[in-house]
């Protein structure tokens, strides 16, 4: 686990709630129609698009009870306002930011959601269990984050999902750099010490490692509350891969996958046939995720979902080792796709911003044409004529829905037969006539 940076020095018994309580953060919105819900980051849609990634197995469902733990100004707003079937709980140890939270509550007549002032560490004493529970931010600030998670293990019902964020350590190292600066001129959150910190981010040379991560966080980097959030916080630590890996058996809890698998697999990142890619591809699964972490070198956060142990791993896991697979049910996740046009050479492609387009060849554009969320995996092989045409289309399919998968741009329900071997249907997520939503476009 890495270990917790040497705190700024505080100024009371709780100095991230007091941090808070001064510098509401997020900085306050009062307009949710002007949020960015299309961006990779935007944990608020999740429960809209990401759905069939963490109940593969499940019929859609849009009323869930859902635990929004630390939630900040913000996000147990934005997620009740986009999810208006879900019963919303939001907590925090903000009352400034609750505060916040309240006002879009009754501006937008949000009467599915609720606030408590309440730590994570307490999540029991709300007295109620959630199918849904998300924590984007927070663990990282915590003196002991493993505790953290413990307490919302024990508040999440046994087929629920808990959806988490944590800092990236190696898409940071320019904060921390600047953070160890700061140290030294012991420069504290107030106001004259924020100018100081304006100031180094004007003079700092072109470059310095920090200038990425400004880039990516350029909402944080153009308010007083992300700046000190960023620069200035007192309690903040850093997660790579295998540190992820350990905060959930520390908390009991079991890996179920990562929210954007392209930041995790070679396929966005290193090209077939290279020997780098052949190694690479020869590797455990856990350390894919590590050597891929390390070769992209740019990771500033994790996002990832956790079960119960108990939950059967064959209720969530997409493999294509076996012959399963064939039985998954694809969905396309794509923000922009074409198919082939001969009259000006063009080939078909599908890409998910930010990440680069991929180009289709004859016989993947012809299988890609076949997705429609209802077909399974045999039944687009089946349509496109494939089937046909080689005697390795079994072979072609498992690549090509492999690497969709791999590279974030399809999820894949997994119907009954492909878990006959699963002990039971969840109890906690009752079946509702399955008004599937349309295949999503926005991640």
């Amino acid at each position: 686990m890495s270990v917790d940076r040497p705190p700024l020095q505080p100024q009371s018994a709780d100095p991230v709630a007091a941090q808070y309580e001064r510098w509401i953060y997020p900085p306050p919105c009062y307009d949710l129609s002007q949020l960015r819900f299309d961006t990779l980051a935007c944990a608020f849609t999740a429960l809209r698009d990401r759905y069939w990634m963490y109940w593969p197995d499940q019929p859609f469902r849009d009323d869930l009870d859902v635990l929004v733990a630390g939630c900040g100004s913000l996000a147990a707003a934005a997620l009740a306002h986009l999810h208006p079937r879900c019963r919303v709980l939001g907590i925090d140890i903000s009352a400034a930011s609750l505060a916040h939270e309240k006002l879009l509550k009754e501006k937008y007549k949000l009467a599915n959601l609720e606030l408590q002032h309440c730590p994570i560490e307490d999540a029991s004493s709300l007295g109620r269990d959630f199918d849904f529970i998300a924590c984007h931010g927070v663990l990282h600030h915590m003196r002991d984050p493993a505790g953290g998670l413990r307490a919302l293990k024990n508040v999440l019902r046994a087929c629920g999902v808990a959806a988490l964020m944590v800092y990236g350590k190696y898409g940071r190292d320019g904060v921390y750099m600047l953070q160890d600066l700061f140290r030294l001129l012991s420069l504290q959150q107030r106001p004259e010490d924020l100018n100081l910190v304006k100031e180094t981010l004007r003079l700092l040379g072109p470059q310095h490692p920090v200038r990425r991560y400004m880039q990516a966080a350029a909402g944080d980097m153009a308010s007083d509350a992300g700046l000190v959030d960023s620069f200035l916080h007192r309690c903040d630590r850093a997660y790579t891969v295998a540190d992820c890996l350990q905060l959930v058996r520390d908390a009991g809890l079991a890996f179920c996958g990562w929210e954007e698998n392209a930041l995790y697999y070679p396929d966005a990142h290193v090209p077939s046939g290279t020997s780098l890619r052949t190694a690479l591809d020869k590797l455990p699964e856990p350390q894919i995720w590590q050597a891929v972490e390390l070769f992209f070198g740019n990771t500033p956060a994790h996002f990832f979902y956790v079960s119960h142990p108990q939950r059967p791993p064959r209720s969530y896991r997409v493999k294509f080792d076996g012959e399963d697979f064939l039985e998954y049910i694809p969905v396309l996740r794509v923000s922009e796709s074409s198919q082939p046009d001969p009259s000006s050479g063009r080939p078909a492609h599908l890409r998910r911003a930010p990440f680069p387009a991929v180009t289709l060849n004859a016989t993947a554009a012809a299988l890609t044409a076949q997705i429609d969320g209802k077909r399974t995996v045999a039944a687009c092989v089946s349509a496109s004529g494939l089937a046909g045409k080689t005697q390795s289309s079994t072979e072609f399919a498992r690549s090509f829905f492999g690497s969709l998968w791999r590279l974030g741009y399809a999820l894949f329900r997994l119907p009954p037969a492909a878990l006959a071997g699963a002990s039971g249907r969840p109890t906690a997520i009752t079946e509702h006539p399955p008004d599937r939503p349309s295949p999503s476009a926005r991640s």
